[in-house]
C-alpha cells in the first residue's frame, strides 16, 4: 500500500508546483475559482486531521506535510494576486 501512497503524493506534487510557478511568473490568478480554492484547502486540512489521528508511516506524515504546505502557499499566492472587482463588490 505504501507504493499508492508514493504515486499519489508525487502526482500530487507535480501538480501543485506548476501552479506555484505560473502564478510567480504571471502574477495574476483571476482564473482560478475562490470556491476551488476554499474546497481544496478544507479537503487537504481534513486529510492532515486524519493523518495525523491515525497511526501511519513516517512517509504518509512527511508527504501529508509537504502537501499540506504546497497548498497552503498556492493559495497565499492565489490570494495575493487576485484582483477583485469593485464593480461587482457593493458596501
Amino acid at each position: 500500500m505504501l507504493i499508492f501512497c508514493t504515486i499519489y503524493y508525487t502526482l500530487s506534487y507535480m501538480q501543485t508546483i506548476p501552479q506555484i510557478v505560473k502564478l510567480i511568473r504571471t502574477k495574476s490568478s483571476n482564473d482560478y475559482s475562490l470556491g476551488m480554492l476554499l474546497l481544496q484547502f478544507i479537503s487537504v486540512t481534513s486529510w492532515s486531521i486524519y493523518i495525523f489521528t491515525s497511526k501511519q508511516k513516517n512517509l504518509v506524515y512527511i508527504g501529508t506535510v509537504i502537501d499540506l504546505l504546497l497548498i497552503i502557499v498556492v493559495d497565499l499566492f492565489i490570494l495575493k494576486y487576485y484582483k477583485f472587482d469593485k464593480k461587482k463588490v457593493k458596501a
